[in-house]
Order: C-alpha cells, then sequence, then structure tokens
C-alpha cells in the first residue's frame, strides 16, 4: 500500500520538484494535494471503491447516503433479503406497506416503501478516500498501486496546465486575431490523452443485464 507521503515524493520526482532545504519546492504541498484530490475522485469516477452491507439507519423518512457514495449496488432489510430498485418517475406516488419491498435513491437519501423504522445495509460504489490535508502523511492510498501511475499522470497534466495559464499571460503569447503558440498546450494534451488512456485500458468489457435482481424470498 502506498502512503501520501510517499505518493506526494513520487509526484515530485516525476515533475523533477524535489528541492530540499534551504531551496524552496516550485509546487507546494498544498498544490499538489489539491491536484491530487481532483485526480483520485476523476479516478473514482471509472473504478470505485466498492463497499458492502454499510448499515444506515433512518433519519427522518429517508435513510441518508454516505458521503463517499457514487451508485448503489443492493439495499437489504433485514440482512439477506434484497429490495428492488424502483425507478425514479416524476409525479408518481406510491402507498405505504408494512414490509418493504422496494427502494428508490432521490435527493441524498433512500427510500423504502415502509415506513423507515429498521435499518437498511447498503451495499454502493464510493469515491476513494482521500487525505484530511497535506500534511497527513501517514494516510493510506485505497488507489491499486498498479494504478497510481494515473493519479500522477493527471497531476502532472494538471500543473502543465497550470503553467501554460501563466506563460500565455505573457506578451508573446497574447492573441494577435487567433493565436496557438503557446509550446506547453501540445505537452498538457499529450499528458491528458496518456491519463485517459489508461483508464480506457483498464476498463474491462461491456456487459447487458438481462434478468432483473429481485428480493430474496
Amino acid at each position: 500500500m502506498t502512503t501520501w507521503s510517499d505518493l506526494l515524493s513520487e509526484i515530485r520526482a516525476d515533475l523533477q520538484d524535489t528541492a530540499v532545504a534551504p531551496s524552496t519546492p516550485k509546487w507546494t504541498d498544498k498544490m499538489l494535494y489539491l491536484y491530487v484530490k481532483d485526480g483520485i475522485r476523476d479516478y473514482s469516477t471509472w473504478f470505485p471503491k466498492r463497499m458492502d452491507r454499510v448499515e444506515i439507519s433512518p433519519s427522518g423518512d429517508k435513510y441518508p447516503l454516505p458521503n463517499d457514495y457514487i451508485e448503489d449496488s443492493t439495499v437489504e432489510q433485514p440482512l439477506d433479503t434484497y429490495l428492488v430498485r424502483r425507478p425514479n418517475r416524476p409525479g408518481s406516488q406510491y402507498q405505504v406497506a408494512p414490509l418493504a419491498h422496494f427502494y428508490t435513491v432521490q435527493g441524498g437519501g433512500v427510500y423504502l416503501s415502509s415506513l423507515p423504522v429498521e435499518p437498511i445495509y447498503l451495499s454502493y460504489f464510493a469515491t476513494h478516500p482521500v487525505p484530511t490535508s497535506e500534511t497527513d502523511s501517514t494516510f493510506m492510498v485505497t488507489i491499486p498501486d498498479v494504478d497510481i501511475e494515473m493519479i500522477r499522470l493527471y497531476v502532472k497534466a494538471k500543473i502543465y496546465s497550470q503553467m501554460r495559464g501563466r506563460q500565455s499571460a505573457l506578451d508573446r503569447f497574447k492573441p494577435a486575431g487567433k493565436r496557438d503558440d503557446n509550446p506547453l498546450l501540445p505537452e498538457v494534451g499529450d499528458l491528458m490523452e496518456d491519463y485517459r488512456r489508461k483508464i480506457a485500458e483498464r476498463l474491462p468489457g461491456g456487459e447487458i443485464t438481462l434478468h432483473l435482481v429481485g428480493r430474496a424470498r
């Protein structure tokens, strides 16, 4: 497993920004931390972390979704009794039943076809966690080691994008009509393209579900 401290050192080595005291690194830990957070959240949309059977108690008329929620997989109430996901239909009204058979997800919560009394057990896909701050050196990164390069590529592309923005403010890059002569533009595009290509290489083939996952009886 990779710690935040390890990842930060690897990113600096990749950027050739390994200055030590009394020298000052070109990019602050705080700036790199910001870009790493963005990279982890983008990566999570493609390869989320799976959370299984997280117990959630009701709050009012719903079960609040976890902050790291991306997409639900199953809802159980009680354990080993799977509810059927009912699609959201604007304007539709459903009767409340004594026992839950269906659930919907909307507005940051899970709603059942029964009154929310007992907890539910939610299995879902989540964003990978990020360090609490740039100083959280012992934080364990949950992204597999084989994919750490993707985060480095993402951060490097963001750094070069910022450099491009700075250099574009110079007189020699100011537009006279329409110009596209910033030498960093191809570099930024290539890095982000490499990031997207590696994501595409890691994505498995598609599948079509030909059955409805229903409630276990």
